[in-house]
């Protein structure tokens, strides 16, 4: 088995097994907590279009349908959590398991684009901020939050802990992938000083 093909089956089994308690932990608390501080600066029309890649059981989802949001999309490599939100939703939201390396969705049709404390997750980075470039409309937005501690060794002991993970990347790693793929990184900033947010336009 080659080295992708096993960290993503890594990433699968985490999330599968997270996803009967995720929403219930602490852990899951802190990251709602911090992906509502990003999502509250994402202003959408009603007919807006909006893709969470790495939506888990669709927290970020349901705060768009919150606030008005008709046309939800979400993709997640967990089956597990994808089930959890298509119970959520219904059929108020697309809902499909899939790798953000290979989205399954037409060119140019997402108004904006969220991921959220996932990217450390992401086996091929620059792979994945391409496609979620290919997928947005022109002038649509990304919005990219995840976890930096400032720290190299609580990073070395992070990846140690934590399954599936691959690299932690900081702001200027960012800022290249994002520019490398097309994107004008029109904000970049810490989040509760644990994150870092991104934000690309097409």
């Amino acid at each position: 088995m080659n080295k992708s093909l096993n960290n993503a089956n890594v990433n699968i089994g985490f999330f599968d097994w997270w996803a009967k308690f995720y929403d219930y932990d602490p852990v899951s608390w802190w990251l709602r907590w911090v992906q509502k501080k990003v999502l509250r600066q994402i202003m959408l029309a009603p007919n807006a279009s909006v893709l969470d890649v790495g939506c888990g059981p669709g927290r970020a989802l349901l705060f768009f349908k919150e606030n008005g949001v008709k046309n939800l999309f979400g993709i997640d490599l967990s089956p597990a959590m994808i089930l959890r939100a298509k119970k959520r939703f219904g059929k108020n939201a697309v809902l499909k398991v899939a790798s953000v390396e290979k989205l399954p969705f037409a060119n140019n049709q997402f108004d904006v684009v969220t991921n959220t404390e996932a990217f450390h997750h992401f086996l091929d980075p620059k792979k994945a901020i391409k496609e979620m470039y290919r997928v947005l409309k022109p002038d649509g937005k990304l919005y990219l939050a995840d976890l930096n501690f400032f720290s190299k060794t609580i990073h070395w002991l992070f990846k140690k802990l934590e399954p599936g993970h691959v690299k932690i990347y900081g702001k200027k790693e960012f800022e290249d992938l994002f520019s490398k793929a097309g994107f004008k990184v029109v904000e970049q900033k810490r989040v509760y000083l644990f994150v870092i947010l991104t934000v690309g336009e097409k």
